[in-house]
C-alpha cells in the first residue's frame, strides 16, 4: 500500500498516482482508447496514402558582378561606375525567378499537357488550365539565397521528376533572357537616331561659327587681332603725350619770345643789318608743310579736321610770304633794333609752326586712338559672340562623342545578349531526382500510430479522472483517512 500512499501525499491526482492505477484505468475504458487510437491513426494515414508524392529538383546559381550593374548617365558629362549590392542583387534575383511572366513562358513553353496533365481533366472544369499551372507552380518554386554568397539556390516540386528537373533548367535559361531585358540598356536603334539628331546639331553649329567668321572677316584669331590692336593703341598713347608735352613746351616758349620782343620794341638802341632772312626761312617752312599736306591726304579726306587746320596754316604762311616780298628792299640796311627784333619774330614763328604741327598731329593720333577703341570694343562683342557659338559647338559635339560610344557600346551589348552573356553563371544544373521530397510514408505512418497511442492514452486517463469512481480499496480508505480492515469481492 505504501506507494499508493505515497502518491497520495505527494498529492498526485488519481488514476496519474501510480502506473496500477494507470493501467487499471486503461484496461477500464480500452474500448473507448482502442477507438481513438483506430481514429487518429486511420486520419494519418488515409492522408499520407492519398498525399501524391512530389519530386524536388535543385539548381544553384552564382551572381557576378556585370555590365548590368555599371551607371551610365543618360545626359551630361561621360562616367561609368560600379554600383553592385550583393544583398539587393539577390534579392531583385529572386523577384525575376517568381515572376509570374517568366514562370508563364516555362509552362507555356513545356506545355500544360506535360507540366500538370490532371488540370485537363474535363472533370475539373478548369476554365484557363495555364494560369493554374502558372499559380501551382509559383508555389512550387523556392529561390533561397545563401548566406554569406552571391549564391541562390532554386528548387522545385513536381509529381512528376524528370519534369521537375526540365522545368528548372528551362526557367534558367528563361531567367538569362529575361534577366537581361531587365537589366538591358536602351537600344542601339534609339542611341543611333539619337546620334543623328546630334550629328545634325553639331554640324549646324560648325556651318554657324564659320558663316560668323566669314561674316566678319575673322581669318586670324580675335585674341591675336586684339593684341595687335592694343599694340598699336599703346605706341599711339606713348606719341599723343610726348607731343601734347612738346605742345606745352612750345605754348611757354612763344610766350616768352613774345615777353622779349615787346621788351626789345622799348628798350634797345638801332642798329642796321640787312635783311632778306625771314623770307628764306618762310618759304622752307611752307615746303615743310606742304609735305605734312600730303601724308595727311594718305590718311583723311579733304574735309577732315587735320587738313583743314593744316591748310589754314599754309595760308597763313603764304600771306607772310607775299607780305614779305613786297616789303623786300635790296640791301636795307635796318636799325640794331629791328635786326634783333627780325630773329626774335622768326623764331616766334617758328616755334608757332611747329606748335601748330604739334596740335595738328595731336589731333591726329586723337582720332587714330578713337578709331582703335572702336575697333577693340568691336572685337570684344564679336569675341562674346564668338565664345557663344564655340561653347555650343563644343556642347554638340561632346554629346555626338558621348553618343556615338554609347551606339558602340549598345552594339557589343545587344551581341552579348544575343549570345545570353550575362552575369549569371550555373554551378549545378538540375538533374532528376532520385525519390521524392520531404518524409517517407512510412516514417508519417510511424508518427500517425504514436500520435494515436497518445491520443487515446490521454482520452482514457481523462475520462477515468472525470468519472470519479474507486476501482480499488486502498483509494476509499486514503479518501476517507480509516484504515482498511477487509475487502469483499462481489461480482456485478
Amino acid at each position: 500500500m505504501e506507494p499508493e500512499v505515497y502518491a497520495a501525499d505527494e498529492g498526485l491526482p488519481y488514476p496519474l498516482g501510480s502506473l496500477r492505477d494507470i493501467l487499471t484505468a486503461l484496461f477500464k475504458h480500452k474500448n473507448k482508447v482502442i477507438t481513438i487510437f483506430l481514429l487518429v491513426f486511420g486520419i494519418v494515414a488515409g492522408y499520407v496514402f492519398t498525399l501524391v508524392p512530389l519530386y524536388e529538383a535543385k539548381t544553384s546559381l552564382l551572381l557576378k558582378v556585370g555590365r548590368e550593374h555599371v551607371f551610365r548617365p543618360e545626359v551630361g558629362k561621360e562616367g561609368q561606375f560600379v554600383k553592385y549590392n550583393e544583398e539587393a542583387a539577390l534579392q531583385s534575383e529572386m523577384e525575376i525567378i517568381s515572376s509570374r511572366d517568366l514562370i508563364r513562358r516555362v509552362v507555356s513553353t513545356l506545355g500544360v499537357e506535360k507540366v500538370y496533365p490532371e488540370f485537363l481533366d474535363p472533370s475539373l472544369e478548369i476554365q484557363d488550365p495555364l494560369e493554374k499551372g502558372v499559380s501551382t507552380f509559383m508555389k512550387n518554386l523556392l529561390p533561397t539565397p545563401v548566406k554569406g554568397s552571391s549564391v541562390l539556390e532554386i528548387s522545385y516540386l513536381n509529381p512528376r521528376p524528370k519534369v521537375a528537373a526540365e522545368a528548372l533548367n528551362l526557367l534558367v535559361d528563361l531567367l538569362k533572357e529575361k534577366h537581361l531585358q531587365v537589366f538591358s540598356d536602351p537600344k542601339a536603334s534609339f542611341l543611333t537616331k539619337q546620334l543623328h539628331t546630334y550629328q545634325e546639331k553639331l554640324e549646324q553649329a560648325e556651318a554657324n561659327l564659320q558663316a560668323f567668321k566669314h561674316r566678319h572677316d575673322l581669318s586670324s584669331p580675335l585674341v591675336e587681332q586684339q593684341r595687335r590692336l592694343l599694340d598699336q593703341r599703346a605706341t599711339l598713347d606713348s606719341e599723343y603725350k610726348t607731343t601734347k608735352n612738346k605742345l606745352q613746351g612750345l605754348v611757354g616758349k612763344i610766350a616768352s619770345l613774345e615777353t622779349q620782343m615787346k621788351t626789345i620794341l622799348d628798350n634797345i638802341s638801332v642798329s642796321t643789318v640787312e635783311e632778306g632772312g625771314n623770307l628764306e626761312k618762310a618759304k622752307a617752312e611752307l615746303f615743310a608743310l606742304k609735305r605734312e599736306e600730303q601724308k595727311l591726304l594718305a590718311k583723311y579726306t579733304e574735309t577732315s579736321f587735320p587738313v583743314l587746320n593744316l591748310r589754314k596754316e599754309i595760308d597763313q604762311v603764304e600771306q607772310f610770304i607775299l607780305a614779305e616780298q613786297k616789303n623786300e628792299r635790296a640791301n636795307t640796311i635796318a636799325s640794331g633794333k629791328k635786326a634783333m627784333y627780325s630773329e626774335l619774330e622768326k623764331e616766334r614763328l617758328g616755334a608757332v609752326s611747329e606748335s601748330t604741327t604739334l596740335q595738328a598731329s595731336s589731333q591726329v593720333i586723337a582720332l587714330q586712338i578713337e578709331d582703335l577703341d572702336k575697333k577693340i570694343q568691336r572685337l570684344d562683342e564679336l569675341n562674346k559672340e564668338l565664345i557663344v557659338l564655340e561653347r555650343q559647338r563644343a556642347a554638340d559635339e561632346q554629346n555626338y562623342n558621348l553618343y556615338l560610344t554609347r551606339v558602340e557600346e549598345a552594339n557589343v551589348s545587344e551581341e552579348m545578349d544575343r549570345l545570353k552573356m550575362a552575369n549569371i553563371s550555373v554551378i549545378q544544373r538540375a538533374e532528376v531526382p532520385g525519390g521524392p521530397a520531404g518524409r517517407s510514408p512510412i516514417l508519417l505512418v510511424t508518427l500517425g500510430a504514436i500520435l494515436g497511442i497518445l491520443a487515446g492514452t490521454g482520452f482514457g486517463l481523462l475520462l477515468e479522472y472525470f468519472q470519479g469512481a474507486y476501482t480499488r480499496p486502498e483509494q476509499a480508505a486514503n479518501d476517507l483517512n480509516l484504515p482498511l480492515l477487509a475487502t469483499f469481492g462481489q461480482k456485478l
